[in-house]
């Protein structure tokens, strides 16, 4: 699989040789805050193939433990 690269910004991904998949940020594809759209590409017609929506794994809240207050423990 060939990604397509400047600097550290991955902008696609060649998926095999007929298919382009390529992150999309715009809110009328389905991109909000905690959803990845992606669409794939026929590279030889330019035609857009499928969309995908996935859950942002880097944009969740994860809760661990409680989020309630600790009351503090007075020893003397």
């Amino acid at each position: 699989m060939h990604e397509l690269r400047c600097g550290t910004t991955m902008h696609g991904r060649m998926l095999d040789s007929t298919r382009l998949e390529v992150k999309c940020k715009r809110r009328a594809c389905g991109h909000k805050p905690g959803v990845v759209v992606l669409h794939i590409f026929d590279v030889h017609t330019g035609s857009l193939l499928d969309t995908k929506k996935y859950a942002d794994p880097q944009k969740g809240q994860v809760s661990y433990g409680s989020s309630e207050p600790v009351a503090a423990i007075r020893t003397a």
